[in-house]
């Protein structure tokens, strides 16, 4: 039906706002009381759907609560028949959630809020039996409103107006339950859980091809767990949800109420666990004359004798790194000569003496060389031999003149051949 441009009673109807299986919603003009308002227009022909709208304006006309939207309204013109409501200007849960999932403490004001609506319908024997986003409208960005009670009825199951062997409800948020029993306070818990899994996750846990074949995925098989969805649920909170979604009504909360204590119980425990201190910040306004330093207005500044303090520590470490490193590296290289001339001390004598002699110019003798000739040569003698080739030496020099003294008291036999002289070269 197209009802744009149309006028019923003094409500013109401007634009369609919403289509659903029975009814459609537009954004009308109250001329009367000049105010925006939308109207829910059905057919009168259709006997079930004149029911349902008039069994949806008894429901509210029995209930007041903040956060339920009210009937303003209700008329019969030629075939149409009527009701009239606040408009929600801000729309429905459903278009925010294109967008993507909700913050965990944004789906926890509106799991409230909804939860309160619902504790009321029940404490009054209602089952609203369509719990969806499509059905939570905000009135401003903090504030919905639950709506649609055209599928409510009671508890006792007096005044249902669904007829036997049919199941009227949204496939995707229908308990299993409701395939086999009647429905109950749990059936709307499970439908406010599949609610809240769709706000943090962004999507439903079951989807199919047909109806029937969602409503078959909601009795044999569990949802994924939402962190795999949404990495930042937190595990409490992923058991609410969990719960919620229990097969078997009796392990599901026993009360909405009790579903959303817990929720924010679980929510302040992650709250707690990612609060961090941070310092405080204070930002001071300075003012100053022209030519006034700022050093005198601000204390906070470092003043110039802690300057000067920093500067001669600084000084006063960089001379003793002057001091010291000299030192220590003059201790290091003299205690590497000391080794060096202590191992040319401990080899042969024929090598100590080698290196401090000087060319001389007397012609060299041919000696026959002795076995303590060649032990000194190999640079690894004994002592005994060292001793005996030193005795040699100084008999030598005083007999056939084959050797001769040098002035610091030692004797040393002349090498005659180049082979030895190489040898015996340091």
């Amino acid at each position: 039906m197209e009802l744009e441009g149309t006028t019923l009673g003094h409500y013109l109807l401007q634009r369609r706002l919403a289509r659903g299986g029975m009814s459609e919603v537009y954004l009308a003009y109250d001329q009367s009381a000049q105010r925006t308002v939308a109207i829910k227009v059905v057919n009168r022909y259709r006997d079930d759907h004149m029911q349902r709208i008039q069994n949806e304006v008894k429901v509210l006309g029995m209930l007041s609560h903040p956060h339920i939207l009210p009937a303003l309204d209700y008329g019969e013109e030629g075939p149409w028949c009527y009701f009239v409501m606040p408009y929600a200007e801000q729309g429905a849960l459903r278009e925010r959630l294109v967008n993507g999932p909700l913050t965990q403490e944004e789906a926890g004001t509106i799991l409230e809020q909804v939860a309160s609506a619902l504790q009321y319908l029940h404490s009054h024997g209602i089952l609203h039996r369509d719990i969806k986003p499509a059905n939570i409208l905000f009135a401003h960005k903090l504030h919905v409103y639950l709506t649609d009670f055209g599928l409510a009825g009671k508890m006792d199951g007096g005044n249902d107006l669904t007829p036997a062997g049919c199941i009227i409800g949204t496939p995707e948020y229908m308990a299993p339950e409701m395939a086999e029993e009647p429905t109950s306070i749990s059936s709307d818990i499970y439908s406010l859980g599949i609610v809240l899994y769709q706000m943090l996750t962004g999507r439903v846990p079951f989807k199919a091809r047909t109806p029937l074949a969602v409503c078959w995925k909601h009795i044999q098989e569990q949802p994924a767990c939402p962190s795999l969805l949404n990495p930042t649920i937190s595990w409490p909170i992923e058991q609410v949800i969990l719960c919620a979604l229990e097969k078997d009504p009796r392990r599901r909360f026993p009360t909405v109420q009790a579903m959303v204590q817990v929720y924010n119980q679980a929510a302040s425990q992650y709250n707690q666990t990612l609060r961090i201190a941070a310092p405080t910040i204070r930002l001071l306004k300075v003012r100053t004359q022209p030519g006034q330093s700022l050093r005198r207005r601000m204390p906070i500044l470092p003043s110039m004798p802690h300057r000067t303090m920093h500067l001669a520590g600084s000084i006063l470490i960089a001379a003793l790194l002057f001091l010291v490193l000299p030192l220590s590296l003059g201790f290091f290289l003299s205690g590497n000569g000391l080794q060096t001339q202590a191992l040319t001390v401990s080899g042969a004598s024929i090598v100590f003496a080698q290196a401090h002699n000087k060319p001389h110019n007397t012609a060299p003798h041919v000696v026959q060389p002795t076995p303590s000739t060649q032990a000194s040569a190999s640079g690894y003698s004994s002592p005994q031999s060292n001793e005996q080739g030193s005795e040699r030496g100084h008999g030598q020099g005083s007999g056939r003149g084959h050797g001769h003294r040098h002035r610091h008291g030692h004797r040393h036999n002349s090498v005659s051949t180049a082979k030895e002289r190489r040898t015996f070269t340091p």
